[in-house]
């Protein structure tokens, strides 16, 4: 079954709009209530729009090179990036207490489409992930190997 193309998707959708609008939260250009903040311990959106550019934002961004590079741990970091958008918003909804019917369910069941796909990635799928048997060292790949 083919799930790194929905996988990186799902990651580069998240997090370029989640970098988006970090920058927009940091920027002043994105009008959220001020009413939102009272019951968290912040008085403006900075520390809130820099968590989501890092977080969500950079932090798919990351899971998603590492999923297309085929870093071997690209499966616990596609796993990890998908339950950490799920506690992204599972914090929101206790700490602002404040829910929006529309992106809460949406992002979270993102984050759990991507920690479903990550742990369906080969536990070691791609060249930095392989193991090779002692002794045996693999021909290098600008090479053709040689037949005996």
């Amino acid at each position: 079954m083919k799930i790194k193309a929905p996988l990186v998707i799902l990651q580069l959708l998240v997090g370029g709009l989640a970098v988006a609008g970090g920058v927009l939260m940091l920027t002043g250009n994105m009008e959220l209530d001020q009413a939102w903040l009272q019951k968290t311990p912040f008085t403006d959106w900075t520390i809130p729009g820099i968590a989501l550019l890092l977080l969500p934002g950079v932090g798919e961004l990351l899971a998603a090179a590492a999923v297309l590079m085929r870093w071997k741990y690209a499966r616990p970091l596609a796993i990890f990036s998908g339950l950490g958008l799920v506690a992204w918003i599972l914090v929101q909804l206790v700490w602002m207490q404040v829910f929006h019917p529309v992106m809460h369910p949406l992002i979270g069941s993102i984050g759990i489409a991507i920690a479903v796909l990550g742990w369906m990635l080969p536990p070691a799928a791609g060249i930095r992930g392989q193991s090779h048997s002692a002794g045996h060292i693999p021909a290098p790949l600008d090479r053709p190997t040689e037949r005996r």
